[in-house]
């Protein structure tokens, strides 16, 4: 009886450690960004940290066949103009690529100049971005400024960015 009772709690504590690992908090606004490295549409790798030490970023997980994206990144273009000399970072990560469309081709067609980044499932699933697109403003301290809800329209997406945008960069 000992033992069944020692097998018992042992799974279950084990069980216990390995559901609160594999399920974190969703990263919400004050959460801390987190790390990853990705390759480029040119074949450059990018460290995030590292790519944007000291500057304010714009994060957006994106699909070729996601008609939100296709409305939403020009606006984005569009701030990331704006603020480029100021050193503020842009990455637009690929994710669940069904295989359809070349996701660099498909960025190139559209001439959108900031950082494109490819296979971000898991950087997606780091920082809890179920659906596309996901947007994420994060300060030089690596905080999550603003967080895109379900459901916004693009331009309070945009107005939201560029604001949160301007007020990390005062700091």
């Amino acid at each position: 009886m000992r033992i069944f009772k020692f097998l018992l709690v042992s799974v279950l504590g084990l069980s216990f450690i390995l559901f609160s690992t594999a399920y974190a908090a969703p990263l919400n606004i004050g959460g801390t960004a987190g790390d990853w490295e990705l390759q480029s549409k040119d074949g450059d790798t990018v460290t995030y940290y590292a790519d944007s030490e000291d500057k304010v970023s714009v994060i957006i997980f994106w699909a070729t066949w996601c008609p939100y994206c296709a409305t939403l990144m020009p606006h984005l273009e569009i701030i990331y103009r704006k603020y480029r000399n100021k050193g503020v970072k842009f990455y637009a990560i690929d994710v669940y690529e069904d295989g359809a469309i070349d996701p660099i081709s498909y960025f190139e067609q559209r001439e959108f100049s900031y950082t494109m980044l490819l296979d971000g499932d898991e950087v997606a699933s780091q920082y809890d971005a179920k659906g596309t697109p996901s947007v994420y403003v994060i300060g030089k301290d690596k905080k999550v400024v603003y967080k895109r809800p379900g459901g916004v329209s693009d331009v309070l997406v945009k107005q939201n960015v560029d604001l949160r945008i301007k007020q990390a960069l005062a700091k």
